[in-house]
């Protein structure tokens, strides 16, 4: 039962989302809901392989893969970036079976590490790879609106696209968490001996795992590019914006679950974009003071997240459910 109203309350929530273009012109309102539903989905991407108990601190590097393969191939070779998605994807698990090959059997801050130098490499080879990425210039995405350029003259297009990848990418990793595969992760991530003694590949499912995110994680990084214009390597793969932030997203609202990114992303986006603007201005990098307090705070107080404060009143709401019939039958 509980679960018919959640799909309720779900569909009703998106209707909603579905027709605040339609009451709301404002060009920062539009703006908000693109990045908290780009990085709802960014998140979730980033979460799967959190399922395992992996935490990565490079998804910068899958996002400029996948960002560079759309922008490169659109520019300089005239492919649609609608086409160009399915090579983002690729690209970026191509940079996924890099990273894992050598890296997946380490565990724990030696994995994010070694996350983290990956990313950084990228970024450097983007700097110097002048031929192919002009550099440290950039590239700039020529404003052509039209639908099959992924082009608009409004915000209204980019907020029904990213709204539907937020759907899509949740969804998937709903359907990833309760699958053979999200189960071998769950299982490695509470005993990734007990689970290797009783026939589970562990390691298998790691890499599939950072699969499924990297492509994603690429796919989104075209997605970005297309809304701002512009790419460069100092941007593109920020640590800061597209490593950080979703793990922080994560952790705040729940890493290795489902409605946890969402949670994250929803409360956090518009929270860093505020700190951004006010205390930016203040004192460069005040705001992140002020991000870690608030991860120190969850870390120490709520460490399941905000989602494990939300668990309980499900579950005594489904035993209260489950009960109700037999106290009837008794008072009967």
């Amino acid at each position: 039962m509980i679960t018919k109203k959640l799909y309720v309350i779900g569909a009703f929530v998106f209707l909603l989302l579905l027709l605040i273009p339609l009451f709301f012109e404002s060009t920062f309102v539009l703006h908000m809901y693109t990045l908290i539903f780009f990085y709802t989905a960014l998140t979730a991407a980033w979460n799967i392989p959190a399922f395992g108990g992996q935490l990565s601190l490079g998804h910068a590097s899958f996002f400029g893969i996948g960002a560079y393969a759309g922008a490169i191939l659109y520019v300089k070779y005239g492919v649609s970036p609608w086409i160009g998605i399915a090579a983002a994807g690729a690209f970026a698990m191509l940079g996924g079976m890099v990273l894992s090959l050598p890296l997946i059997r380490l565990k724990g801050p030696f994995f994010t590490l070694a996350s983290i130098a990956f990313a950084e490499v990228l970024r450097m080879i983007a700097i110097d790879w002048r031929s192919l990425t002009n550099g440290s210039v950039g590239i700039n995405i020529p404003f052509k609106p039209a639908l099959m350029n992924l082009t608009f003259q409004s915000g209204k297009p980019f907020y029904y696209i990213s709204l539907t990848l937020a759907v899509v990418v949740v969804y998937l990793t709903y359907r990833i968490r309760y699958s053979a595969l999200g189960f071998h992760l769950r299982a490695a991530a509470s005993d990734d001996e007990a689970a290797k003694a009783l026939g589970v590949n562990t390691s298998l499912a790691h890499f599939v795992a950072l699969m499924w995110s990297s492509a994603i994680t690429g796919v989104l990084g075209l997605f970005y590019v297309f809304y701002i214009y512009v790419l460069e390597p100092q941007t593109i793969f920020s640590l800061d914006l597209f490593s950080l932030q979703p793990a922080l997203n994560g952790i705040i609202g729940g890493m290795g679950t489902v409605w946890g990114p969402v949670i994250g992303a929803v409360l956090m986006t518009p929270l860093g974009e505020f700190l951004r603007f006010y205390l930016g201005t203040i004192q460069q990098g005040l705001n992140y003071v002020v991000y870690g307090l608030v991860l120190v705070a969850t870390v120490r107080f709520i460490p399941g997240g905000i989602v494990s404060l939300l668990a309980p009143m499900m579950k005594r709401k489904s035993a209260e459910k489950a009960a109700k019939p037999a106290i009837e039958k008794e008072a009967r």
